[in-house]
């Protein structure tokens, strides 16, 4: 027999309700439209698609693959983020991943300043 994987989402849900869910991921594409305006407005990154949901898709200029790694080792070891580089049509890049409602604008403008 297996377990009922949605349980613990009937569960939260019930616990919260639909308008905390709601608000969650309402912030969460906020946070992210605003990020995609922090990257637009740095000289250094290129947004490379305006976010539809809370994903949001940089690259760095002038890096090669190994400084995306480089960076995103010492992002983790210093305890700032966990930013993994990405390949997207064979092109090295960052994507944040934004899904928890108390990430701020101010934890992704700290990010984006690693890079400069």
């Amino acid at each position: 027999s297996r377990r009922a994987r949605g349980l613990p989402f009937w569960y939260s849900l019930a616990t919260y309700g639909t308008d905390a869910y709601r608000d969650a991921i309402e912030k969460t594409l906020r946070v992210a439209e605003e990020a995609a305006r922090a990257v637009a407005d740095r000289p250094y990154v290129e947004l490379l698609e305006e976010p539809t949901l809370s994903i949001v898709a940089f690259r760095r200029l002038g890096w090669q693959p190994a400084d995306y790694q480089a960076w995103s080792e010492r992002m983790l070891a210093e305890g700032i983020a966990f930013v993994l580089p990405s390949v997207f049509e064979g092109e090295t890049m960052l994507r944040l991943a934004i899904v928890n409602p108390a990430t701020t604008i101010e934890d992704i403008e700290l990010i984006l300043d690693q890079l400069a």
